[in-house]
């Protein structure tokens, strides 16, 4: 069971609002008009944070994504790989290079093994559903299980948005099959993942992507609890938009 399968559990209290019964001096309380002036102040409070969540960006958020990027603790599912290194620069830089800028011409990822775990990418625009109809130089991806290939530098934005990308090179039906079902089962649990062939990686190799980190496996080596436990840690854990499905 994945970690984003947990449920929490509460107990709901039923509430009376207290009214003075009436008598010498008594009045009811005005129930309605407390109950809208309650609401009207809970309804600014919403805006007023949303307001404050929007000029996070540029400070905590960014300087906490450039720290995930740059973590290259053991212990943590998959590989690190040293974007900030052989990008020269850290993801959010405004003074230099940056780890993911916007491009709009092919990217060689070669210098950091495939498949990339970030670096620059396409971003000109939604793609649509279908990656033969994609506009061109386009990403992210939308989230989900597909059976032909999308362009890797419209992935790559999808691993920005801190997603992950689960990728394979293998005609074994039944590996492809029990794939299939594991990225279902996550999207089902709200986890932002595509699961697609990439057939520049060696023949029968499976890999799951997140931002800076990597697992590649052979179909031989593969488990489900292997990929289950990256998708646990790493979805969202790089989270430099705070955008939906984070």
């Amino acid at each position: 069971m994945s970690s984003r399968q947990r449920r929490r559990s509460g107990i709901v209290r039923s509430r009376r609002s207290a009214v003075r019964a009436p008598g010498a001096g008594g009045r009811r309380l005005p129930i309605v008009p407390i109950v809208t002036v309650v609401g009207v102040a809970a309804v600014v409070g919403l805006i007023a944070y949303l307001i404050w969540q929007i000029g996070q960006p540029s400070s905590s958020r960014l300087e906490g994504a450039a720290e995930v990027e740059g973590d290259a603790a053991p212990d943590l599912p998959g590989e690190h790989v040293d974007l900030q290194g052989i990008y020269d620069g850290f993801y959010g830089n405004t003074e230099g290079n940056s780890t993911a800028n916007h491009v709009s011409v092919p990217v060689d990822y070669s210098e950091q093994g495939l498949p990339p775990t970030g670096g620059p990418h396409w971003g000109s625009g939604p793609c649509g559903e279908d990656p033969a109809d994609a506009a061109p130089f386009c990403g992210p991806a939308p989230w989900g299980v597909y059976r032909v290939s999308w362009e890797t530098e419209t992935l790559v934005h999808n691993l920005e948005h801190g997603g992950a990308v689960v990728w394979y090179n293998t005609t074994d039906q039944a590996i492809i099959d029990e794939l299939e079902a594991l990225t279902t089962d996550h999207l089902n649990d709200g986890d932002i993942v595509v699961m697609a062939p990439y057939p520049e990686m060696d023949e029968e190799t499976i890999a799951v992507t997140s931002w800076a980190r990597r697992d590649v496996m052979t179909v031989a080596e593969y488990t489900r609890d292997r990929v289950d436990e990256f998708l646990d840690v790493h979805v969202c854990r790089f989270n430099p938009e705070d955008l939906p499905g984070c």
